[in-house]
This record gives structure tokens, sequence and C-alpha cells, in this order.
């Protein structure tokens, strides 16, 4: 895996350093579809929250955006079900060229309409929001926000947990302490849905800092208000469950709650129809066959994933539509790479 790495940064280097991607840009080398993803836009503004869920700076976002427009045709949900069919060789629309770009979001946090909307619609971007809806309705810390709260509001040298948890002491020596906190995440991804609470009320006892409290959360989430102007703006919304569990720790019956929940919530709002939803963390093992029904089961057209790659078009599996993340340390030359050859470097 590391050999691999080296080589993609070595060929991105090159590239960068000769022009090579400039060049790729403008030639038509390769179809498909692109779907990048996004968490926050700006710069951390909490040092005790997840500093990873942060993608870029406004302008960088701006930058990345203007790119996009200039490669691609940057479609929405309603024209993917047509750059699918174009990508077969069945299209009819008058699209630029078949290269397509999804600009997508999770979570829903409040600078994706602070923040980004107004870049997207300064660009004429559709941008698509998959949104956890009980962060809307009852805004709290996320789980991952809440165990990053809990390490670095802690005073304690060092935590022990149960021994199914974690083998050993751990060091709260550092002032970042994102080690601990990437530990512990790891071990959440892993845990069923009836012993997450456990966990955390486990991390709360053993750091001394206790349970974050509510008001933690104090605009941090968007609003109904919010997300009705953005979808009435032209933005597409999608679904991401209600608590934003991950779906193949639960059980089918769980599993359906959390997917058809969020898509009634999203309709109830929007009054109108939500067909996709992108999987809460999104790697492989994140969703399941059980996941695959329940969309089935409530009449969801798309499921999005998170784990690199992009889309041909051919054989498309419409339940797992891959994505690229974007985070704060892709850099103009990444992105642009990742844009002109996304089979070399829009994987994870």
């Amino acid at each position: 895996m590391a050999g691999r790495l080296n080589k993609r940064e070595l060929l991105r280097r090159t590239l960068s350093a000769t022009g090579g991607i400039k060049a790729l840009e403008s030639l038509p080398v390769w179809n498909g579809l692109l779907v990048l993803n996004y968490h926050r836009i700006g710069t951390p503004t909490d040092p005790l929250f997840d500093e990873a869920l942060w993608s870029a700076t406004q302008d960088d976002f701006d930058r990345q955006v203007r790119i996009l427009k200039d490669g691609f045709d940057v479609i929405g949900l309603s024209e993917l079900p047509d750059a699918m069919r174009d990508l077969q060789g069945a299209g009819r629309q008058p699209w630029k060229s078949s290269r397509f770009a999804m600009i997508t979001f999770d979570d829903g946090y409040v600078d994706n309409y602070e923040l980004a909307y107004p870049v997207l619609k300064a660009n004429d971007a559709t941008g698509v929001f998959f949104v956890a809806t009980g962060f809307i309705d009852e805004p709290r810390l996320a789980w991952w926000d809440e165990i990053a709260w809990m390490i670095r509001s802690s005073t304690r040298d060092t935590i022990g947990l149960p021994e199914n948890w974690l083998d050993e002491p751990q060091k709260l020596d550092g002032s970042d302490r994102r080690q601990v906190i990437n530990r512990l995440l790891r071990i959440y991804y892993r845990l069923d849905g009836c012993r997450t609470t456990q966990f955390l009320d486990g991390i709360a006892d053993a750091t001394g800092s206790g349970r974050a409290p509510k008001e933690a959360a104090d605009g941090q989430w968007m609003t109904w208000e919010m997300i009705r102007e953005m979808s009435d703006g032209g933005m597409d919304f999608g679904a991401h469950t209600v608590t934003h569990p991950i779906l193949a720790n639960l059980t089918a019956d769980e599993q359906g709650m959390e997917i058809c929940e969020s898509r009634l919530r999203l309709e109830k709002q929007l009054d109108r129809p939500i067909t996709s939803l992108s999987y809460p963390v999104g790697k492989r093992e994140s969703f399941n066959d059980d996941t695959r029904a329940a969309l089935s089961n409530h009449g969801f057209d798309w499921g999005f994933s998170y784990y690199g790659g992009h889309s041909s078009g051919v054989d498309v599996d419409r339940y797992d539509i891959p994505r690229v993340a974007i985070e704060s340390d892709v850099s103009m030359a990444d992105f642009r790479s990742c844009c002109a050859l996304p089979h070399v470097f829009a994987r994870h």
C-alpha cells in the first residue's frame, strides 16, 4: 500500500511540475462520474471538536467549484439518471462532455448554509446535501465530535477503559490528543448499535469530562428554515439517517427505521421526494445486504458510499455510488490531479 501511495505522489508531483495536469484537463482522457464529498467549509472554530471534518476553506472551495464547472457537467440528483444513460451510450442530453461531477456534503453542519451555499450559488452549481435529520431536530454533538470533546476536555494524564475496548491505558499528555481520539473512533466503528451509548458513557467516566452538554452543539447545525431556503434555491437534498449510526452494525429492523424515518422527515420538511441516501462513514464494511434491502423497500434509487473511486457508468451499482473524500490536507494540485485522472488519484 505504501508503495502505491508513493508512486501516485511521484506521478502527481511530476504532472504538477511539468504542466501535465493542465494538459490532461483539456483532453478527453476519461469519461464517467466523479462524486466529491465534503463535510465542513471554513476553518475549525472550536479546538475541542474533531477537526478532521473540515474539508476546505471557503476560498479553496470556490476554486474547486470553478475547476469542476470548467471541466465537467456538474449535476444534481435529478440529472443523475440521464448522466448514467449518457455514459452507457443512450443519453439524449446536450452535455458539455461525458465527464460528470457531483458536489456532495454529509451531516448538515451550519457552514454548509453560511459558506458553501453562497459559493455554489455564485458559480451556478448544484450541491447535494445529505442530512442526518436527528441533528437538525434535536441539536447535539455528533458522536465523533463528542469523543473529541471528552478527550480534549479531560484534565487527566491517563485514561483506561475495559479490556474489551482498550488493551492498555491511554496517555493524554499531548495538547492535541489526536491519536487517542482516532483510536477511540476506530473502536466505535466496530460497535453494535446497542453498545455505543455504553462506550460513550465509559469514555465520559474515564476522562472525568462527563457527556457533552446539549449547549455544546449551539450553532453547529443547519435549521430546517436554512435547508428549505437552500432547497428552494436549487440545492438537492438526500437522507443520511436520523442519528448517523454505522448501519451495518444495526439489525435489519433498526436500519430500516433509520433509513425510512430520515426520508420521511426530509420529505415532510421539503415537500418533495427523497430518493437518495449516503451511508454514514461509508466504508465497504459500513453497509451490507440488509442496508441495500432497506433502501429498496423504502423507495430509494441511489446509495452513496465513501471509500474513493469514480464510476465509469458501466455496470453501475446504484446502491454503491463511489465518492472521493475532500479533506483539509488536499492541495489544489491534489484536487486537479484527482479530477484529471480519477482512476489513479481518486482511490483511497
